[in-house]
């Protein structure tokens, strides 16, 4: 089962989604290519701007560190450079957060799978070119030593350890962001489960038959929005 997904909830966006995840629900817009002021214009390139807003309260130090990890992942993916001078903007709105206080750097972490998938997703409603599809996962380490890939709160609660990683469709990583203590070969345990959870989430296609073929019991959500999308973009075609 993948999260759940709305397209295009808000009429006035050029792009939007909605994603609910075991943990968060994000509702993310896009605007753009859009004018940009010119101290922010970049002459071979567009500039991208990201809002994070709380689901309560105004935003701070935390929001903002959020929005600079969550636009270093977007500017790998986005095709800037067919786009210059202008402005991208992406606004997410966390609307469901965790009823348990997580401490410290773990709700940080814990969010920003989440934030990555509902803007990827939302600036594919918005049909901003990209140079390929990126999932992000979300893996929790107990204390006893076991990876859960998607933990729900109660996996949360009292981990060792928890990490964000995003993957494109080739493999390549573009984003490792954790808390809490843990150790190299732990790492890569945790690495190698993420990346199974993300291409499973893209489908077969992207990596070799081996690795789809461990992950084949995923459902590759993602996979399916983007032919769902690509339907939907060509109906005018059948209609006529």
């Amino acid at each position: 089962m993948g999260p759940e997904i709305t397209h295009h909830p808000l009429a006035r966006a050029d792009g939007s989604a909605t994603l609910s995840s075991n943990l968060y629900t994000v509702l993310a817009a896009v605007s753009g290519p859009i004018e940009v002021q010119r101290r922010d214009e970049l002459p071979e390139e567009a500039a991208i701007e990201v809002n994070i807003r709380p689901s309560s309260g105004v935003g701070g130090p935390r929001e903002r560190w959020l929005e600079s990890v969550v636009t270093a992942v977007l500017r790998s993916v986005l095709l800037v450079h067919m786009h210059p001078r202008t402005l991208v903007q992406v606004t997410l709105q966390l609307t469901r957060a965790p009823t348990v206080k997580l401490k410290g750097a773990v709700g940080d972490v814990a969010a920003l799978p989440t934030l990555v998938n509902a803007a990827v997703l939302a600036l594919v409603d918005g049909g901003l070119p990209m140079a390929s599809t990126v999932v992000a996962a979300l893996v929790a380490v107990s204390r006893e030593g076991g990876v859960g890939v998607e933990p729900g709160e109660k996996g949360l609660v009292g981990c060792g350890s928890v990490h964000a990683l995003a993957y494109t469709l080739h493999g390549e990583m573009l984003l490792n962001e954790s808390a809490g203590s843990f150790g190299v070969e732990q790492w890569g345990e945790v690495a190698d489960a993420a990346e199974r959870a993300c291409v499973a989430a893209m489908g077969p296609g992207g990596q070799d038959e081996e690795m789809v073929n461990g992950a084949s019991e995923a459902t590759p959500w993602l996979r399916q929005e983007l032919e769902e999308r690509a339907r939907d973009a060509v109906a005018w075609r059948d209609a006529t």
